[in-house]
C-alpha cells in the first residue's frame, strides 16, 4: 500500500510539473498537437486543469476516456488502501483510471486519466522483491535457529544418548560415566542426574561382583570347614564322658555350638546354590536366647565388659531362633569390639544392655552399649554390605546380615538416636519382631526411659 501511494503521488507531481512547465494553465494554452505530445510524455491520456477562467481539458487522440474508475492517492484507512492495492494487482491489462489532485499553494487543481498497467507492473515487481527478501531473511533466521537448536538441544541430547548406549555396553567401566557439562538448563540437570545414577550403578555392580566372588570363596571354605567341624564334633562328644564337672557343664554347650556351626555351613552352601530355605519360625523364649549370647560374650571377653539383661522371663517372640541368635550375637560382638577398641564414653564402664518390651502385638528389642556410638555421617550406611562400622577387622557384613535376617522374619531393625543423658549412650539398635504368628507389623515406639542402671 505504501508503494502504491508513493507511485500515485509521483504521478501527480509529474502531472503538476508538466502543467506548470508548459503553461497548460496559463492564459494562452499550447496548440493541440503540442499538448498531445506533452500528455504522451507523461503517459497521461486525458488532463483537465481548473483555471480562473474555467475548466480546460487536454485529450490525446480518441477523445476523453469513458468509464474510467476514479481512484485516490490518500485513502482514509489502511484496509481501504489495502483493497485498492489488491485491485491494482489484479487489474485487467490497460485499465484506465482517473486521479484527482486538489490545488496546492499556487498549483491549480488537476484531474487526469492514465493507463494503470505501469502501476500494476511496479506493484508486482516490488512484491516480488519483498517476497525474495522475506525468503532470504526467513532462510537466514531458520539457519540461525537450527544452529541454536542443534547446539542447545540436539547435540546435548545426542551426547546423552551416545553415553547411555556406551555405558550400557560396559557399565563397570568408570571411564564411560558421563561428565556433566555444567549447563544450568534441564539438559544440564539431566546430565548431572545421569552421572550420579551411573556412578551408583557402577558401584552397585562392583559390590555385586565382589559379593559373587565372596560367595564362591565362602562356598569353598565352608565345604572344607564343614568337614573340620564334623571331626571336632566327634571329639567334643568324647568330652562329655570325662568325669570333670566343668567338662560335664561345658560339653553340651560346645556340642550345640558345633551343631549350629555345621548347620550354618550347610545353610551357606545351600544359599550359594540358590536353594535357600525359608526361616523356621516358631515361638521361643527370648530371655534364654539372650542369656546364651551373654554367656558366649563373657567367655570371650571375661570380665572386661559388663552385660545387663532387662527382659522379663518367658518373653516369647515368633521368629527363627537361630536367626535371632545370629542377629543378637552380631550386635553384641560389634558393641564389644567397639568398646575394646575405643573404650566407653565419658569414663563410663564398658557395658552392653539387652532389653525388650511388648507393644501393639510386637516385641521391641533393644541392644545398647556405653561405647562411642556411630559418627553422624555413617548412620545411613551402617547396614550397607562391606561398610565397616566399628573397625577395620572383618568384611563389613555383620549388620547387613542382621538386617536381612530380621527382615526375613517379618521384622525390622533400625539405629535409634542415642540419648546423651542415658547411661547407655552409645550405639542403640531397635529390633521389631512379631510375638505370634500373623501379628501385624506396626511402627516401633521407643522403650521406656526407666531403665536398670549399672553401678
Amino acid at each position: 500500500t505504501a508503494h502504491r501511494e508513493m507511485w500515485l503521488h509521483s504521478k501527480i507531481n509529474s502531472a503538476q510539473t508538466t502543467v506548470e512547465a508548459f503553461g497548460l494553465a496559463g492564459p494562452t494554452p499550447p496548440p493541440q498537437d503540442l499538448a498531445q505530445k506533452i500528455l504522451h510524455s507523461v503517459d497521461v491520456k486525458w488532463l483537465a486543469v481548473q483555471t480562473p477562467s474555467g475548466r480546460r481539458e487536454f485529450v490525446i487522440a480518441g477523445g476523453p476516456p469513458v468509464g474510467a474508475e476514479p481512484i485516490t492517492a490518500d485513502d482514509n484507512s489502511f484496509f481501504v488502501s489495502l483493497g485498492a492495492t489488491f485491485r491494482a494487482l489484479s487489474a485487467e491489462p490497460h485499465r484506465v483510471v482517473k486521479l484527482s489532485a486538489p490545488p496546492q499553494a499556487n498549483d491549480p487543481a488537476i484531474e487526469f486519466a492514465f493507463d494503470e498497467t505501469a502501476l500494476t507492473q511496479s506493484l508486482w515487481r516490488v512484491s516480488g522483491n519483498f517476497l525474495a527478501i522475506s525468503l532470504m531473511i526467513a532462510a537466514v533466521v531458520s539457519c540461525v535457529l537450527w544452529a541454536a537448536l542443534w547446539r542447545m538441544v540436539l547435540d546435548p541430547v545426542r551426547r546423552l544418548t551416545s553415553n547411555i548406549i556406551a555405558f550400557g555396553e560396559s557399565p563397570q567401566d568408570a571411564s564411560r560415566v558421563i561428565e556433566p557439562s555444567g549447563r544450568g538448563n534441564e539438559i544440564g540437570r539431566a546430565e548431572a542426574a545421569l552421572a550420579i545414577m551411573q556412578r551408583s550403578l557402577a558401584h552397585e555392580l562392583a559390590q555385586r561382583k565382589r559379593l559373587a566372588e565372596l560367595g564362591m570363596a565362602v562356598a569353598r571354605i565352608n565345604h572344607d570347614l564343614r568337614n573340620i567341624l564334623s571331626a571336632a564334633q566327634l571329639i567334643s562328644d568324647r568330652l562329655a564322658t570325662i568325669p570333670d564337672p566343668l567338662a560335664q557343664r561345658l560339653a553340651p554347650r560346645l556340642v550345640a555350638t558345633l551343631d549350629r556351626a555345621i548347620q550354618f555351613c550347610q545353610s551357606t552352601l545351600t544359599y550359594g546354590a540358590s536353594r535357600e530355605l525359608p526361616p523356621s519360625r516358631r515361638r521361643f523364649d527370648l530371655s534364654k536366647l539372650v542369656a546364651e549370647v551373654v554367656e558366649s560374650g563373657k567367655a570371650e571377653y571375661d570380665a572386661a565388659i559388663d552385660y545387663n539383661i532387662d527382659i522379663p522371663p518367658r518373653f516369647c517372640v515368633y521368629a527363627d531362633p537361630d536367626h535371632v541368635l545370629r542377629v543378637l550375637d552380631n550386635l553384641s560382638r560389634n558393641a564389644a569390639q567397639a568398646l575394646m577398641a575405643k573404650g566407653a564414653a565419658d569414663g563410663r564402664p564398658k557395658a552392653i544392655r539387652f532389653a525388650a518390651i511388648r507393644t501393639d502385638g510386637l516385641a521391641l528389642i533393644e541392644v545398647s552399649d556405653t561405647g562411642p556410638g556411630f559418627p553422624p555421617d555413617q548412620n545411613e550406611r551402617i547396614f550397607e554390605p562391606f561398610h565397616k562400622s566399628t573397625s577395620d577387622v572383618g568384611a563389613g557384613l555383620g549388620l547387613a546380615i542382621a538386617q536381612d535376617l530380621v527382615t526375613r522374619n517379618g521384622g525390622a531393625i533400625t539405629l535409634a538416636p542415642a540419648k546423651a543423658d542415658d547411661f547407655y549412650c552409645g550405639a542403640r539398635f531397635l529390633i521389631k519382631l512379631p510375638t505370634a504368628e500373623g501379628a501385624s507389623r506396626k511402627p516401633a515406639r521407643a522403650l521406656p526411659d526407666a531403665r536398670q542402671q549399672l553401678p
